[in-house]
């Protein structure tokens, strides 16, 4: 017979808190948090615009080229990090 042990079997895990529980790991989280927002909206901004672009050559209309060229824009834009 197989068995497979729940974690409140061993005494390692039983009364752990979670590090982002604690008042360092909540820290880190939020700092974490704000640099990865910081570096990600110029890029969104950017993405908007070119989307706005898009849609401002169409007449506001949103067909199926039109939606199958935003996601050309997307998925074909640079992810690699800002210089």
């Amino acid at each position: 017979m197989a068995y497979v042990a729940h974690c409140g079997d061993f005494s390692l895990c039983r009364d752990r808190a979670p590090p982002v529980a604690t008042g360092a790991g909540a820290m880190l989280k939020r700092l974490a948090r704000a640099l990865t927002d910081a570096l990600a909206q110029p890029r969104q901004r950017e993405f908007d615009r070119e989307i706005g672009r898009i849609l401002a050559r169409s007449g506001g209309r949103i067909t199926d080229s039109m939606e199958r060229e935003m996601m050309e824009t997307a998925l074909a834009s640079d992810w690699s990090r800002p210089r």
